[in-house]
């Protein structure tokens, strides 16, 4: 995957939406919406969390309390399908999401 071209996360709008994907450890579904405004709502297993996102400086940021899973968003451009990569290494967490279909 590349990095989405000339587009940073300049604004949580960017991404606002409903993904989904999978996460690591365990390769488990996950959901992810991100709403207008930067709260978001994150399932995976029998763990339903809510949480936060936040932009500065072009770089987007996660913080889902009381895990506490917060960590970095990346927007990447696969052949036209943007993903986003949310990592957290202190938790060893990453998803990996795509739009879902509507």
């Amino acid at each position: 995957m590349r990095a989405a071209a000339g587009t940073p996360i300049a604004d949580v709008g960017v991404i606002v939406g409903r993904w989904a994907g999978t996460m690591t450890p365990g390769d488990e579904p996950f959901d992810l919406t991100i709403n207008p405004g930067g709260t978001l709502t994150a399932a995976w297993g029998a763990t339903t969390v809510w949480g936060t996102v936040t932009t500065r400086g072009g770089k987007a940021s996660f913080e889902m309390p009381p895990g506490p899973y917060e960590g970095t968003i990346q927007l990447y451009d696969d052949g036209g399908t943007p993903r986003l990569v949310l990592s957290d290494p202190g938790a060893s967490f990453r998803a990996r999401v795509e739009p879902r279909p509507r």
